[in-house]
């Protein structure tokens, strides 16, 4: 660029209010990372990591109340310091996954858990959400098989996702 040339200037914005809306809820969808707080935060809190775990669980849950299969909840706190869990489920199909990721999301932004990045939404055989202590990963069989993160990481313990008094959900008989 010489120096008599400007850089472009930014398209402007869309003139209606109808379309002005439209922008605001087409950049609202499908934000890959929450606004985050610039400071780190301190691992060792145990309230953090009750929340971690608290908030973990429930996305286990969400997971099983929307059919996903093979359900884990890993303890990665003696293994990582990078996070403290990893809740890895398997989803039937793409459009099976999305639904589980997106209502993972959406309960989570009730919470106040910020997301730190979603990936994976577009290929369907591996969604990934950091919410920065947890990671839910969110897998096809295929994708599950191949990746094998239950293999990589087999040392760390399982924790126990489901409420007291709720067991697995087992088939039934066929006739």
């Amino acid at each position: 660029m010489s120096e008599n040339e400007t850089p472009a200037a930014p398209s402007p914005e869309p003139s209606t209010d109808a379309a002005r809306a439209r922008v605001i809820k087409a950049r609202s969808i499908r934000e890959a990372q929450d606004a985050t707080v610039p400071e780190a935060v301190e691992r060792r809190n145990p309230e953090r990591l009750a929340v971690a775990l608290e908030h973990s669980k429930l996305a286990a849950q969400i997971a099983d109340d929307n059919r996903a299969k093979d359900i884990l909840l890993l303890d990665l706190r003696k293994a990582t310091p990078l996070l403290d869990y990893f809740v890895i489920a398997t989803a039937n199909s793409r459009r099976q996954a999305n639904a589980i990721a997106g209502e993972i999301d959406a309960e989570m932004k009730k919470l106040g858990e910020r997301k730190l990045g979603m990936e994976g939404e577009e290929e369907g055989s591996w969604i990934l959400i950091d919410y920065g202590d947890f990671v839910v990963h969110i897998f096809s069989g295929e994708g599950r098989s191949y990746y094998a993160l239950e293999e990589i990481w087999g040392d760390a313990p399982q924790v126990p996702w489901r409420k007291e008094g709720t067991s697995p959900p087992t088939a039934e008989p066929s006739a």
